[in-house]
C-alpha cells in the first residue's frame, strides 16, 4: 500500500509545547482526515495518577517530545509513511 499523503496538521487549541496534550486535526491529500490527541510523554504518568484505582483506557494518543508544529508534523509524517498510513487511519476518532 502506498504511503498516505498528509496535506495539513493543525492543533485545535493552543498547547504548552513542553508539557501537555491537545487535539490534532490531520487532513489527507485527496480528502479525508483524522482527529486524535497528541501528548508529551509526561502526560501518561499524570493520567495514570488521576485514574488511581480505577481502570484507565482511552482512544489512542500520539506521544511526542514537544507539542510544536515541527515535531508533531514529523511524527504525523512518520505515521503516514509507516504501513501505508495504517495508524493515521486507525487513530481516526469519530465525533459523537
Amino acid at each position: 500500500m502506498p504511503a498516505l499523503k498528509v496535506a495539513s496538521v493543525s492543533f485545535t487549541a493552543p498547547a504548552d509545547p513542553s508539557s501537555g496534550d491537545c487535539e490534532l486535526t490531520v487532513a489527507f491529500e485527496g480528502g479525508g482526515g483524522s482527529t486524535f490527541k497528541a501528548a508529551t510523554f509526561d502526560r501518561a504518568e499524570a493520567w495514570m495518577t488521576e485514574a488511581k484505582s480505577k481502570a484507565w483506557w482511552s482512544d489512542p494518543v500520539l506521544f511526542v517530545d514537544r507539542l510544536d508544529q515541527k515535531t508533531v508534523r514529523a511524527a504525523v509524517d512518520a505515521m503516514a509513511a509507516e504501513m501505508g498510513g495504517y495508524w493515521l487511519r486507525y487513530y481516526h476518532r469519530r465525533k459523537g
